[in-house]
């Protein structure tokens, strides 16, 4: 007989067992990812009577009280549990709590995790036996899943080799401005003034990669006196405004430059952008960029505009090209 039962089932099989002078132990939660917190909790909790139940929050009940979740979907996280030698049978409940549902099955015992205090455990004015089992601190699905995505985002903060290899190369950079340099915010005053945010960290990025002997060029759309401002103060003087033919500029940064497309890297958020990111020998874009720009690039940041991505690149080539260690003794002994 299988152990996935749904409650009037496995309401026959509680009376039936009852009968037979079986103890009925009664646990509920959501068990998305089955952690060894939770093979202790259900051991002991098997200790507290003769038959295991287990009530699975259904894939709405979950969604409703911890969003974004569950990870897995309630027929396998009910295959796993029913699974462990300890559970003895597995149902369903689709409402925020259990409580109709201990009411119709009717258990001689509850227990729950010491995260929870007997008298607000559901069901404890039902039920006679009610208990709280240790806590086990560190151990749970969100601790699980933060440890993962630390992960993954470490290993995917290495750029990968083909990227190292192409930045190597690289002798000039091209960055669009709104989008790119900032979060691409237009704030106008009354004046029609326009204002920018920039990134500080970006900004110091530049000014390394520059002393690297990376030239740098930064064309937009728009005009911009606090463009032209920040530009100075970085010591970049390859500065493009109000213009939205940008492939032209490219092409004359080639030429005066001598460039093969291999040495050049550009830096891109909007479709706009794709004329030159296309000709690139290595092409990047923000994390919030368009999607039609990101299915095009080589690279995507894991920082956002104006929020580290242009740092983010500028330490890629930086790295890629073995300067690195340069900056840091520097810096290191001022």
């Amino acid at each position: 007989m299988s152990k996935i039962l749904n409650p009037e089932k496995l309401k026959k099989e509680i009376d039936k067992l009852k009968k037979e002078g079986k103890k009925i132990v009664f646990t509920n939660g959501c068990f998305d990812i089955i952690h060894v917190g939770h093979i202790r909790y259900l051991k002991e909790a098997k200790k507290m009577g003769d038959i295991l139940i287990i009530a699975l929050n259904t894939d709405k009940s979950v969604g409703r009280i911890k969003p974004s979740r569950p990870i897995n979907p309630e027929n396998e996280r009910a295959e796993v549990i029913a699974s462990l030698q300890m559970v003895d049978f597995v149902t369903f409940f689709d409402e925020d709590t259990p409580y109709n549902l201990i009411k119709y099955l009717q258990p001689d015992v509850i227990v729950k995790g010491g995260d929870w205090k007997v008298e607000h455990i559901v069901g404890a004015d039902i039920v006679k036996e009610v208990y709280s089992l240790p806590y086990f601190e560190g151990v749970s699905t969100t601790e699980i899943i933060n440890r993962i995505l630390n992960k993954y985002k470490t290993q995917q903060s290495q750029p990968p080799a083909e990227i190292i290899e192409k930045a190597k190369k690289l002798k000039f950079l091209i960055l669009d401005v709104d989008g790119v340099l900032t979060r691409g915010d237009i704030i106008l005053d009354e004046e029609n003034n326009e204002f920018k945010i920039f990134n500080v960290r970006d900004g110091h990025g530049l000014v390394m990669l520059h002393k690297a002997g990376v030239n740098i060029a930064v064309i937009t759309g728009r005009h911009s006196k606090a463009l032209q401002r920040r530009m100075k103060e970085l010591g970049i003087t390859e500065i493009y405004q109000g213009t939205r033919e940008k492939l032209k500029i490219f092409n004359e940064i080639v030429k005066t430059y001598e460039l093969k497309k291999e040495e050049i890297a550009a830096m891109g958020d909007d479709i706009i952008d794709l004329s030159m990111l296309t000709r690139a020998g290595l092409s990047f874009a923000p994390e919030d960029a368009h999607e039609e720009v990101k299915k095009r690039v080589d690279y995507i940041t894991l920082n956002k505009a104006g929020k580290g991505a242009v740092r983010e690149i500028c330490d890629i080539i930086l790295k890629a090209k073995g300067l690195w260690d340069k900056f840091i003794d520097e810096y290191s002994n001022f």
